[in-house]
């Protein structure tokens, strides 16, 4: 009996294991570019600056006197921080809302950067990539017949 109960499994999931390798190679062989990413690419961006609130990305800082700006490595102030800038925020939860977009969030410290080129930098490497994989994969499938 205690034979049966091991066996039965085992024979069920041998003859389950031809399905499960045979599963769709169509695109198996297919060339997938390579990507840049990178913390500095994927820093959000200042969407709005007011008195004493900055909304970078989708989260909106409360900035108070020992807030530490940083713009490009410099001391700075409020003032000096422009919407596009890509920032890194450090900080906690000031007051939780409803929602997420609701939460307003207490900024210790802001670290900004004026060029905003990275993202365009790998946004274009990211396309160069992409149309040199479909290149290959066009080369590659030149000689294969439709079904």
């Amino acid at each position: 009996m205690k034979q049966l109960r091991v066996a039965l499994p085992l024979m069920a999931g041998i003859a389950l294991l031809p399905l499960l390798s045979s599963g769709d190679t169509k695109n198996k062989n297919r060339i997938v570019p390579p990507t840049r990413k990178g913390a500095a690419s994927e820093l959000p961006t200042i969407r709005k600056v007011g008195e004493d609130l900055v909304t970078v990305g989708k989260k909106t800082y409360k900035v108070t006197s020992l807030t530490r700006i940083l713009v490009n490595g410099k001391k700075a102030k409020v003032a000096d921080l422009r919407s596009g800038m890509q920032a890194s925020v450090t900080g906690g939860v000031l007051r939780y809302g409803k929602e997420a977009s609701d939460t307003i969030y207490k900024a210790s410290r802001i670290m900004a950067k004026t060029d905003n080129k990275l993202e365009a930098k790998r946004r274009e490497f990211n396309k160069k990539q992409a149309e040199r994989a479909r290149e290959m994969n066009r080369r590659k499938n030149q000689g294969r017949t439709r079904r």
